[in-house]
């Protein structure tokens, strides 16, 4: 079969057009390709930056804390004392306020324990009550369909005799 020329310049003017437009894609893609890896630069370079000045500022206040906790430290020296009596005082006043509140914690531990069990008890009995109702409504209702079903099937029945 011959082609006719009009259709094979059709043809020709279609795969020129594919082509030209797959050149712009490719040429489209290359261009998205660079921007897009630009940008991925440009933003790690901002993040190393970033990161570096957030590193500095983190040990500079790592610095100021240090040097915070040392003058503190040197504070309570010169105000405690350094005798042994008042060290061995202080102790004794902390332990005994450690042992205090030790106790508190203690007895509000063993009064919450109480109080959950005494709910859970409550939540356990009325849970119970809800079965107990639940089954006798289920078995009035049992009852009311097994009778009602009885019924018909004595209907039925005196049908058939009535028929015979």
């Amino acid at each position: 079969m011959a082609t006719s020329p009009k259709s094979a310049e059709a043809v020709e003017t279609l795969k020129t057009i594919a082509a030209d437009g797959a050149e712009q894609l490719e040429q489209a893609a290359k261009e998205a390709t660079e921007q897009v890896s630009e940008a991925v630069t440009e933003s790690k370079e901002k993040i190393q930056a970033e990161a570096k000045q957030l590193n500095a500022s983190v040990q500079d206040q790592l610095r100021q804390l240090k040097q915070d906790m040392l003058q503190k430290i040197e504070s309570l020296k010169t105000q405690l004392g350094s005798s042994q009596k008042d060290l061995s005082e202080l102790k004794e006043f902390v332990k005994t306020e450690f042992n205090a509140v030790f106790d508190d914690i203690s007895k509000l531990s063993k009064e919450l324990k109480e109080d959950v069990s005494q709910i859970s008890l409550k939540h356990k009995d009325q849970l119970t009550e809800t079965y107990k109702r639940s089954k006798e409504h289920t078995l009035e209702a049992w009852k009311k369909v097994s009778s009602v079903k009885a019924d018909a099937d004595k209907a039925e029945d005196t049908q058939e005799v009535l028929k015979s």
